[in-house]
């Protein structure tokens, strides 16, 4: 048998364009972390898919790149879990194949189908999901496909939603975590079960469904397939994971109602945690991986998708540019970026408008500004809508403010959060935290260890930012400013103005 300090556990985390699997020792410690992309389709504008067995393809790929730099032997490894991407279903048909591409979170077609759902029984879905309803969500998604893609809705007989696919691709197993059904809004948040009547609106059966297990439950062992796939040995014990955003709570050790994160990833985020299933408007309601606790998340739909948008846009070659040379020119530039505001709206936006037809753009452009400008104007622009986003939320219980996600790499756009909100935040220094959060819960399920025990270790891994008050004194200028310009862009694009999906 192997000795304690030689057992290994993986995480692995379906991202909005890449896999990230890391790989820690029985502590939860991270010994190497590595990543594997797949591309993204747009067919039609606002349509944006993705093909689920590239995930797979991915995953073997990152996983073989991961043992080869953690130099490990892959005997070792005793488990794995697994997180992903929120409210991407997978359509089976009878043989278990992939009947189209996966709809992902940020796709904007379905908005008639979210306007028919919320006329026939908007009050229905807040009061059985906790959420309201809107582009985001499977349900609509689904309905959209009912509708509009009839045949291929007559050949699902198997639903999976987001990183659960990978599961079945891994055990042979239809599973479902409290996260990941929830964010199908086909499930009752009260009683953590499918939902017959937000099936049938869907149009499903509860057949189409599979059983729903906790995060950390042990739900079936690698096929020899997969084994070979991965380069690693049949039986590994797969537990059931979660979502990316509760992966992440995990992974900067988010326990309790005292501790919000902000994400800075390809979306942004906020989030607080709480002690009941509660709608709050504006916000999304999840099950926290640590029952009885939820956690509301209010989303910003394009954070360092912002940035990287911008960097291309001007040329800049990222890949040799990390984030202290885009500190180094952010810096250039003066708080409030000599009064250029950019609105990141680039995939419509959610918290606070849930308008898929908003866009974005700069504001108060001059002859003076210069690129360093523009890229400081953006990442102020995402600042300035995850304070949107902490409004909705509640914020009587935080005491500490931890961010994470690829953006939190950059010191300067921290300290810029922290200066535009005017509190103090931690940054963490790990940044990979859902792929962490995915591994914790391997050990957590393999070793019979507490899943929040494990998780608060890792809080020791962060650094803490103070605001600068008199930047935040020209931040809260420049966000009145920010917040009247948007209202502006809420009334020029409108469903009569903006192309239709």
């Amino acid at each position: 048998m192997c000795s304690l300090k030689s057992m290994y556990y993986l995480g692995i985390d379906i991202g909005s364009s890449s896999v990230k699997a890391m790989v820690v020792d029985a502590d939860g410690v991270p010994l190497a972390v590595t990543s594997a992309s797949y591309p993204t389709s747009c067919p039609r504008p606002g349509h944006v898919e993705q093909d689920p067995d590239d995930w797979y393809r991915a995953s073997c790929i990152a996983l073989a790149d991961l043992i080869r730099r953690a130099e490990i032997q892959p005997e070792r490894i005793e488990g794995i879990g697994l997180s992903g991407t929120s409210h991407v279903s997978s359509l089976l048909d009878d043989d278990f194949k992939v009947i189209r591409p996966a709809i992902l979170w940020s796709d904007q077609r379905s908005d008639l189908q979210v306007r028919q759902l919320a006329q026939e029984a908007g009050d229905l879905i807040v009061a059985r999901t906790g959420n309201s309803i809107n582009c985001t969500w499977s349900l609509p998604q689904i309905t959209w496909l009912r509708q509009n893609e009839p045949e291929a809705f007559s050949r699902i007989r198997h639903i999976l939603f987001s990183k659960d696919y990978l599961a079945y691709r891994l055990t042979g197993e239809l599973t479902a975590d409290p996260g990941s059904a929830v964010s199908s809004q086909l499930v009752d948040v009260h009683t953590l079960e499918w939902d017959q009547d937000l099936l049938r609106l869907a149009g499903l059966k509860l057949s189409c469904v599979s059983p729903i297990h906790s995060s950390t439950t042990i739900i079936g062992y690698l096929t020899r397939e997969a084994a070979r796939d991965l380069g690693l040995r049949q039986g590994v014990p797969v537990v059931s994971g979660m979502l990316d955003s509760a992966a992440e709570l995990i992974g900067v050790g988010a326990t309790g109602p005292s501790v919000g994160v902000i994400r800075l990833g390809s979306a942004g985020g906020v989030m607080t945690i709480s002690w009941r299933p509660e709608w709050r408007k504006g916000c999304m309601l999840y099950p926290h991986p640590i029952q009885p606790l939820w956690y509301h998340q209010a989303g910003t739909n394009a954070a360092t998708t912002s940035l990287k948008w911008a960097v291309r846009l001007f040329g800049i070659d990222r890949a040799g540019a990390p984030y202290s040379e885009l500190d180094r020119l952010v810096g250039e530039v003066p708080a409030g970026a000599d009064g250029l505001l950019f609105h990141p709206y680039l995939l419509g936006e959610r918290a606070p408008f849930w308008n898929s037809y908003i866009r974005g753009g700069f504001s108060g452009v001059t002859m003076d500004h210069d690129r360093p400008s523009f890229l400081r104007a953006v990442l102020e622009g995402v600042a300035y809508s995850l304070r949107d986003c902490t409004v909705l939320l509640e914020w009587n219980a935080v005491s500490d403010i931890r961010i994470c996600g690829g953006g939190a790499a950059s010191r300067t756009w921290c300290q810029i959060i922290a200066d535009v909100l005017g509190l103090p935040v931690c940054q963490m220094r790990l940044r990979d935290a859902s792929a962490i959060g995915a591994a914790l819960a391997a050990v957590a399920g393999c070793s019979g260890r507490e899943l929040a025990e494990i998780a608060q270790a890792r809080v020791k891994d962060s650094s803490r930012i103070e605001p600068d008050m008199k930047n935040h004194e020209t931040y809260n200028s420049a966000f009145q400013r920010y917040r009247e310009v948007a209202e502006q862009y809420l009334r020029i694009f409108s469903p009569q103005t903006t192309p239709t999906y």
